[in-house]
């Protein structure tokens, strides 16, 4: 697929705001290229540290079980307990949340890929402070910033290189991840390290 032409990106907000007397070329904005979707089975046991450094932050380490991983470039499955989501909840009176997750894939042809992601939860504007089991991106704000380490010289070392997001809803207690590539060149696969 040919890369996408200026025309075929829609400009920058941030082009309203470049300073006076300043010759700034225009920008656009980037696209979003998706990489996988994984369906994560948590561990119901919870470890709660409350009140971390007499701050008000509980701890919360979320288990992750296993799960799998679907996408156009790869597949394969969470390595069962090979992490957790180690969240900061802020407040007992919101539902926010800093997220910190770390687990390892392996693909269906073998390859480990560690994941790291960090972002936030949050209910969204009217939607009850203790969100239910299944919430939609309807009722909430729940993403992350994704960062890979997969063996070079891999099928997979693309990843090492790439600025992915995390897009994600819960189902019956079952977190699904869709992760996307923010890039300026869509539909042209990320290139090896």
């Amino acid at each position: 697929m040919a890369p996408a032409r200026s025309s075929d990106h829609a400009p920058s907000p941030g082009n309203a705001f470049s300073p006076s007397g300043v010759a700034v070329p225009p920008m656009r904005m980037p696209h979003l290229d998706f990489i996988y979707r994984i369906v994560c089975d948590m561990d119901p046991n919870v470890s709660e540290i409350a009140n971390v450094d007499n701050t008000g932050v509980t701890r919360l380490v979320l288990p992750i079980l296993s799960g799998s991983v679907k996408g156009p470039r790869i597949t394969g499955k969470i390595v069962e307990r090979s992490g957790a989501d180690w969240a900061e909840r802020i407040s007992p009176d919101k539902a926010f949340s800093r997220l910190h997750a770390m687990y390892t894939l392996q693909t269906d042809d073998g390859i480990f890929i560690l994941v790291n992601a960090q972002g936030v939860f949050r209910t969204g504007p009217g939607q009850a402070e203790k969100p239910p089991r299944s919430v939609t991106q309807e009722d909430v704000e729940y993403f992350t910033h994704i960062r890979f380490e997969a063996p070079g010289g891999s099928p997979y070392d693309w990843m090492n290189a790439v600025v992915a997001l995390g897009v994600m809803t819960m189902f019956e207690g079952r977190p699904i991840i869709d992760c996307y590539r923010l890039t300026n060149f869509p539909g042209v696969a990320a290139e090896k390290l």
